[in-house]
């Protein structure tokens, strides 16, 4: 039987191979949309679920509310992490990261500026169960000045990976002598789907004076904690408020939340990081549980496109197959045995289009791997659950697309087919109509989508930030010029092309540290994200003040002030700041308000400006500045490059020239909504294009079956122009019924999506309006060809039988 369902299955398809052909390719897309999507969504949904006990680790993260200041960070205190091992015998072990980043890393004159790299516990691989290489887990980082690096690492420095005992020299920002790390491991790389990735590792012994620190304040570590299997992370939960209230001291602890504050400290687990976080201190831009949702929801949806295409072309060509119909049942065949051979014909076409889905996505593979910036694969025969996948979307796609279309060809009657007074029933027309409604309403959503991101992004480009981020260079790794950094920013002051320079701890789109502060007249605390910066950060970054003076040379006490942006001014309450003194935790040093700045959007859009103090970075902290910044005025940016470059080499010849430039790192914080954009308008384009070849292959059979309706009508004198608008409309007029559907939709949805925006566009009617023109335009073009050349068809050549 099987092999008669085969053979009638290819005759038909050789048969009727337009149609045929529009059903494969429509499918073929939309199976290839949704293996895409589904490999993104798998990926995204995959992070961190391959450690031994992932389940069971967790990350200890504090939200907070101090005066009318709100903390949600990563940091926490050695003292914290100590005191919670010891606390809570729920947490059978625990590890706790000190972030390095862009420490210089050297191997005899070659110099690598590292970013990726920790001092951890020696637990770390107990909990991060990365394979390693070389080494032993229980003793690689044991020992103080000890090292673990990846195998691309090894590969970097030495070439090859053979290289336990051997030794790097690092730059540490914690001491004041260069350290020797002698490598006792050799990791795999960390997978791709990692919340934080490492190239080295090194010993949190090697520190003594930060792990031993017993500050509770001092929140300098991302702690880890692995619970019993028999523990409920809410219970843990609830037990760390008395925690807090514990250290804090019980009555004081009472008498602080009173006022309206609170410190919590939560855990959050390992696999949930990578969607569901976005706290003070990620380790890297992590991704979001919206978008996993909507795009799984899409590749759903564009799969069922193909298939309502193929429904439509199959129960409209029904009428072409009736007298077979008809003729089987005469001569015996049960109306379950016509529904087997109509729905094998579709798991067959299925299948074909499965075949050359496949055949889509390894040819586009590398350009979506691109795309994502992700590493991404479908590992047919490395992972047991692909190819039965595959066939079993294969056989469902068949058995959704032809089942309602088998129901519609096995229940024509013998008697009224076979005098060839079938037609296609109210039911089914109103049933194709409400298909066609449905793909282009999908279709218009995915283009207003589309377009209300494009428009944020756009806001995000053309906001005023405070600041000015264009024709910015910013060298990264300044700690290389040691004692050389002022006169370095002295001789590029002096260099054409450059406008001003400026050295800072931070820049816009980089952390910042947040202290807690007492203020002169307030009896309230409060924190500020504070920026240690230069005499001409203003100049260089094109800030305004709004009140006072910015630092200067011309006073000398300038090294025990401050300067507040708006928002820190609106927190405290002063009404005239200048002149009023701010002090930092508990200290004795008290700073002198000078001026206050125009807030300006240091961090994403994604928040609201906070509260910010600015202090001299030669004055009373003398701190580090990390990052170089330098306005450029010319179109010969290279030019100015190449100089700047070997000005820097004069000072510091061993180490790598590191650079970035501020508009590319600030327009880096979107990179979820610049590929969300991405995958938008792709897939949008994918799914009309779907709709389109259906409403296409419609058009044609409707065409081809008006034929001699139209040749009538031309001969009692119809018009082209009258024939084309009148086949034209019967597909259009649900195009425009689709706005009416989609439109609402689309609000509910975009709408929600902007939400997650401190700073947002409006939604405004242009979007809508635009989407459906757009997609009554694409349908107008689908079907002009056919409607056309129905319409300028000779009437004789249909007639002359008649």
């Amino acid at each position: 039987m099987l092999k008669n369902y085969l053979k009638v299955a290819l005759r038909n398809i050789k048969n009727h191979i337009g149609l045929s052909l529009i059903n494969v390719i429509g499918l073929a897309t939309g199976i290839a949309c949704s293996i895409l999507i589904f490999i993104f969504v798998r990926f995204e949904l995959s992070y961190d679920n391959y450690y031994e006990n992932a389940d069971n680790i967790y990350r200890v993260a504090v939200r907070a509310s101090i005066g009318d200041t709100k903390i949600h960070q990563t940091y926490s205190s050695a003292i914290t992490f100590l005191k919670l091992l010891e606390d809570f015998p729920e947490i059978e072990t625990g590890v706790k990261f000190l972030n390095l980043e862009n420490t210089p890393v050297s191997l005899g004159e070659r110099t690598f500026y590292e970013t990726n790299f920790f001092a951890v516990d020696s637990t770390f691989f107990n909990i991060f169960t990365i394979p390693l290489i070389q080494g032993t887990y229980n003793k690689v980082l044991t020992e103080p000045n000890t090292m673990v690096i990846t195998e691309s690492t090894a590969m970097k420095y030495f070439r090859n990976t053979d290289v336990i005992g051997k030794v790097l020299t690092a730059d540490i920002p914690y001491g004041t002598d260069r350290v020797d790390f002698k490598i006792t491991g050799v990791s795999e790389d960390m997978p791709d789907n990692s919340h934080f990735h490492y190239d080295l590792l090194v010993s949190s012994t090697s520190f003594p004076s930060l792990i031993n620190n017993t500050g509770w304040t001092t929140n300098r570590f991302i702690s880890y904690v692995v619970l019993k299997k028999s523990t409920s992370k809410a219970e843990v939960e609830e037990k760390l408020k008395e925690f807090t209230r514990k250290y804090m001291g019980e009555e004081r602890f009472d008498a602080w939340v009173a006022r309206g504050n609170y410190w919590e400290y939560f855990l959050q687990p390992v696999t949930d990081i990578h969607l569901n976080s976005d706290l003070n201190g990620e380790f890297e831009a992590n991704g979001n549980d919206i978008y996993v949702t909507i795009f799984s929801a899409i590749s759903i949806i564009i799969l069922l496109i193909a298939c309502i295409n193929f429904m439509n072309l199959s129960t409209a060509k029904s009428s072409l197959r009736a007298k077979e119909v008809g003729l089987r049942k005469v001569v015996g065949s049960s109306r379950h045995s016509l529904m087997g051979q109509f729905l094998s014909e579709s798991v067959l076409l299925s299948f074909i289009s499965l075949t050359l889905a496949i055949l889509i996505v390894e040819l586009i593979m590398p350009w979506y791997r691109t795309l994502l910036g992700k590493q991404i694969d479908i590992h047919y025969f490395d992972n047991a659950f692909v190819i039965p996948s595959l066939i079993l979307l294969g056989l469902l796609v068949g058995i959704v697309s032809g089942l309602y279309p088998a129901f519609i060809l096995s229940s024509f009657k013998p008697v009224t087919v076979l005098k060839g007074r079938n037609r296609d029933s109210k039911g089914g027309v109103w049933i194709r109509n409400g298909l066609i409604l449905f793909q282009f309403t999908i279709s218009i959503f995915l283009i207003m989508g589309t377009i209300t991101i494009y428009q944020q992004l756009k806001y995000f480009q053309n906001v005023k930030l405070g600041f000015d981020k264009e024709q910015v260079l910013v060298v990264r790794n300044p700690g290389s010029l040691g004692d050389n950094v002022t006169q370095f920013k002295q001789i590029l002051k002096n260099q054409s092309g450059i406008e001003a320079v400026s050295g800072a701890n931070t820049v816009p789109g980089r952390g910042f540290i947040n202290w807690g502060f007492r203020a002169e007249g307030i009896e309230k605390n409060f924190t500020l994200n504070t920026c240690m910066c230069d005499y001409d950060f203003l100049k260089t970054l094109k800030m305004e003040m709004m009140d006072g003076r910015f630092f200067s040379k011309d006073f000398s006490t300038d090294s025990t002030t401050a300067i507040l942006n708006a928002k820190a001014l609106e927190l405290i309450g002063w009404d005239d700041p200048i002149g009023k003194k701010i002090s930092p935790g508990t200290g004795p040093q008290q700073f002198t308000v000078i001026g206050v700045i125009e807030d300006y959007h240091y961090e994403s859009l994604h928040q609201k400006i906070r509260p910010m103090a600015l202090f001299l970075s030669e004055g009373h902290y003398q701190y580090t500045e990390e990052y170089i910044s330098i306005r450029l005025n010319t179109e010969n940016v290279s030019e100015v490059l190449r100089n700047v470059e070997t000005t820097f080499n004069r000072f510091a010849p061993n180490m790598p020239f590191e650079y970035s430039f501020l508009d590319q790192d600030y327009d880096n914080l979107y990179v979820n909504e610049k590929q969300t954009r991405k995958m938008f308008m792709i897939f949008s384009f994918l799914a009309i294009f779907i709709a389109c070849l259906g409403l296409f292959g419609l058009a044609s059979f409707v065409a081809d079956r008006k034929t001699k309706e139209i040749s009538i009508r031309k001969v009692l004198g119809a018009s082209v122009p009258g024939l084309i608008g009148l086949l034209s409309f019967n597909f259009t007029k649900w195009v425009l019924i689709s706005n009416l559907v989609a439109w609402p939709l689309g609000w509910f949805v975009m709408n929600k999506w902007l939400q997650n925006f401190a700073y947002r566009i409006d939604l405004t009617v242009w979007p809508f309006f635009i989407s459906g023109l757009l997609a009554l335009l694409i349908a107008l073009l689908t079907v002009s060809y056919q409607t056309i050349k129905a319409a300028t068809a000779n009437p004789v050549d249909s007639l002359r039988y008649e």
